[in-house]
């Protein structure tokens, strides 16, 4: 189902996207090549970004080594320096296809940017954005030991325009995806269908007790969700049931079943992470 069934399309204008981009490019002196405090190298010259031959060349300085000494070892002097400088194994450029969102990081590895993850408050460590190992059929996590600030913030750097597109994408999706509970905030430690009381909104599906839906249509009516769905509950399959969604002020769900000739409508909290 696309996309704009679900909501509106955002509309990238062309001051928005250069207002979002220039602020990368001019403060992109240095580029991280690891996790750790420290682990930059700094920018020598960059070319074609955000088209289909975007290339940064890098290079691993001794203030980048320092750096690395002071803020994470705890070191300073030439010693520590120079052992940085010699064990530090990092590519002299990255490269990317903006149009595509493949590119080498400074590890030489292939990796796909593949936008915005609309899953993101639904799904524990999920990240807010996807990135690919080229012929992985699953994305990064969001967790430090994958690399995933890192290598999205190399993308970035090669394909500012790519990234706002997806950032604006990310910021209109629907507010009523997560996890939500009634009462009891332990339920949001459970597996998604595991605990009464738990319900899991995605963008393209609901899932709660025994019950899992796939949605049909969603038509946004302001800040109203109208959802048609299809769903499979105990092995009982409902077709067409309807929801009325709305995330308000103080941030509940407000939930409308259509059921029958009279609605039936339920509040809810939104799972802390």
């Amino acid at each position: 189902m696309p996309l704009d069934l679900i909501w509106p399309r955002s509309i990238v204008v062309g001051a928005l996207i250069a207002a979002l981009t220039s602020g990368a490019i001019q403060a992109a002196g240095q580029l991280p090549y690891g996790s750790r405090a420290g682990e930059e190298v700094t920018i020598t010259e960059m070319d074609g970004i955000d088209s289909a031959k975007a290339v940064i060349k890098i290079r691993h300085t001794r203030d980048n080594a320092r750096g690395y000494c002071v803020d994470y070892l705890g070191h300073e002097g030439d010693q520590c320096i120079d052992q940085v400088l010699k064990d530090t194994q990092v590519s002299d450029s990255i490269k990317g296809d903006c149009r595509t969102g493949q590119f080498v990081n400074l590890a030489g590895r292939y990796l796909i940017f593949a936008g915005p993850n609309f899953d993101h408050d639904a799904v524990r460590s999920a990240p807010e954005y996807r990135i690919f190992s080229k012929g992985a059929k699953t994305f990064l996590n969001g967790t430090m030991a994958s690399g995933y600030d890192v290598n999205l913030s190399q993308f970035r750097a090669l394909c500012p325009s790519k990234f706002a597109e997806a950032e604006l994408a990310f910021a209109a999706r629907p507010k009523y995806v997560g996890r939500w509970y009634i009462d009891d905030q332990k339920v949001c430690r459970e597996d998604e269908g595991q605990a009464e009381g738990l319900l899991v909104y995605k963008a393209r599906e609901f899932v709660g007790m025994e019950t899992n839906c796939s949605f049909k249509s969603v038509q946004a009516n302001g800040s109203h969700y109208d959802l048609s769905m299809d769903c499979n509950s105990e092995g009982e399959i409902a077709r067409g049931r309807r929801e009325i969604l709305e995330v308000n002020q103080q941030n509940k769900l407000e939930r409308t079943v259509i059921d029958g000739k009279k609605p039936v409508k339920f509040s809810y909290n939104r799972c802390p992470f």
